[in-house]
């Protein structure tokens, strides 16, 4: 096995993605780790970026801010 061990990005505070030697992604969030092939890592990346635009047109049309108003 490689000893090749790659940080493709990180967030201080945050976490961090790294390419091991086995050829998986490791996404790190805090104290939870997650192993993935490649592909699926992708899928992942494209499932967030959707959420996200989607978060995006919820909190442009204020609904964030009323729903976490008290009635």
């Amino acid at each position: 096995m490689s000893e090749i061990s790659v940080v493709l990005a990180e967030s201080p505070g945050t976490g961090a993605v790294r390419l091991c030697g086995c050829n998986c992604v490791l996404l790190s969030i805090g104290p939870i780790v997650i192993n993935m092939v490649p592909e699926m890592f992708a899928q992942t990346a494209q499932m967030v970026k959707q959420a996200m635009e989607c978060l995006s047109v919820i909190a442009a049309a204020g609904e964030m801010e009323q729903a976490q108003r008290p009635n």
